[in-house]
């Protein structure tokens, strides 16, 4: 009869941990899903801003060349030179605003994989 009570109460025991055991993990995978939609969100939102930078880099180089144009067709090489220095001086800010960029979503994609990753090993640990 002591068996039997015993057995119960572990059994009981037992229960109670799977349970909370179930419940944790899906907590756990619930703040995974929302880390990860939260870095997919991210990620879009540094795509849409790499895409603003770049045509406003695009458009801005576009327009000193034309002003450089201009200045050569009216014969002013100082104007010329000096254009054409800011050129040099805008392209390369807008070429290491670019790599600065790109490496930010690399770090945000980077990231999501390991959420993704973190996620895919909750799941395996909590369907055991």
């Amino acid at each position: 009869m002591k068996y039997l009570k015993f057995v119960a109460v572990l059994a009981a025991v037992v229960l109670t941990l799977s349970i909370s055991g179930i419940v944790y993990a899906t907590d756990d995978a619930g703040t995974v899903k929302d880390e990860i939609a939260a870095d997919k969100e991210t990620i879009k939102d540094e795509r849409a801003e790499i895409k603003e930078h770049a045509e406003s880099a695009k458009s801005e180089e576009k327009e000193l060349k034309n002003e450089i144009k201009e200045a050569k067709q009216s014969g002013d090489e100082a104007k010329v030179k000096e254009l054409k220095s800011e050129f040099k001086t805008t392209h390369q800010e807008n070429v290491a605003q670019r790599n600065q960029d790109r490496q930010q979503l690399r770090e945000t994609k980077k990231e999501l994989r390991q959420d993704v990753k973190a996620a895919r090993k909750a799941g395996r640990a909590g369907g055991k």
